[in-house]
């Protein structure tokens, strides 16, 4: 199945996404699991990425269960059954997302601040992060100051991201921010969540710190922080970049890999080695690819960035 963005006319689109979201909204008010399971099968087959699924479609249905809770239009039990449907939507979605096999070398800890209830804007940011191959570890919400500075002093990731939705929390996470840019070496940080809205959520200490006005915003930010974490060029990892690129490349012309390998007149064993980063191919490879894929061999080499962008500007 091919997981990439739907094709189709901007209008067709819309329309598209506005019938997703009201019925995956009216799905989740009524309890419905089986038809809010069919809009996101449906979503699926028609290539949604799980950038557009989780920021279109899923949170802004989870903005509207909020609304009739606070206007005691649905109860407590209501919004809870809500909440435990999309957790299923979310296991199934990441497990078909997440990258299984190899991972790039980025770790990011993602984590809901102490006294924060509200965790799955901050779940789908991890999964969003495992879909791009990186190390993420989820450690859900509530977590207390101790253990959380105690386990980025363990477990060392390269950026942390903490989520708050009350404005309470923003001084909380500023807090954080300077025990966290204290340890040697000092995590990045991002600040996520709906608190992160407020014009009184502004970062301090330096460069250290961003806010994120959504999971992909949190994404585009977290390439810059991680590239600037490892400015030197090593080959396994890039011959991995490479390979999850002619990957995306050959699953949005809906391709096997043996097929590619017919295009490109290789072998599908080549094709298996440069898709899972252990070909160190040569430029008649790439060019191959390139003409195959009817892309320029740039494209084949472009850095994993574009595909975040790509994703922005349909939003």
């Amino acid at each position: 199945m091919n997981f990439l963005r739907p094709a189709g006319n901007r209008a067709e689109r819309k329309d598209n996404l506005q019938q997703s979201q009201s019925e995956y909204a009216r799905a989740l008010t009524a309890g419905n699991a089986e038809v809010s399971g069919r809009v996101i099968e449906e979503l699926l087959n028609r290539r949604w990425s799980l950038g557009e699924i989780y920021s279109q479609v899923i949170t802004p249905s989870l903005v509207t269960i909020g609304d009739l809770w606070c206007s005691k239009v649905i109860g407590v039990a209501e919004e809870h059954l809500a909440t435990q449907i999309v957790l299923r939507h979310l296991d199934r979605l990441s497990s078909l997302f997440a990258w299984q096999d190899r991972r790039a070398p980025f770790r990011v800890l993602v984590a809901c601040i102490e006294g924060e209830r509200h965790y799955i804007g901050a779940r789908m940011f991890a999964d969003l992060c495992l879909s791009h191959g990186w190390s993420a570890e989820f450690l859900g919400p509530d977590v207390p100051n101790g253990a959380l500075v105690d386990t980025v002093k363990k477990r060392a990731p390269h950026m942390v991201a903490l989520s708050a939705t009350m404005a309470q929390g923003i001084e909380h996470v500023r807090r954080l921010t300077g025990e966290l840019s204290a340890l040697a070496p000092a995590p990045r940080i991002l600040w996520g969540g709906q608190a992160m809205a407020s014009r009184a959520a502004t970062p301090a200490h330096g460069g250290a710190a961003a806010i994120a006005r959504d999971a992909i915003d949190g994404l585009e930010i977290s390439l810059k922080f991680l590239r600037a974490n490892r400015p030197k060029v090593i080959l396994k990892e890039y011959l991995f970049a490479v390979g999850r690129r002619v990957r995306e490349l050959r699953l949005k012309r809906g391709w096997t890999q043996e097929q590619l390998a017919e295009a490109a007149h290789v072998t599908r064993v080549c094709i298996v080695a440069v898709e899972g980063g252990k070909q160190n191919f040569s430029m008649d490879i790439v060019i191959r690819l390139a003409n195959a894929l009817g892309v320029s061999p740039q494209a084949v080499m472009i850095e994993e960035a574009e595909p975040v962008q790509a994703l922005r500007r349909t939003l």
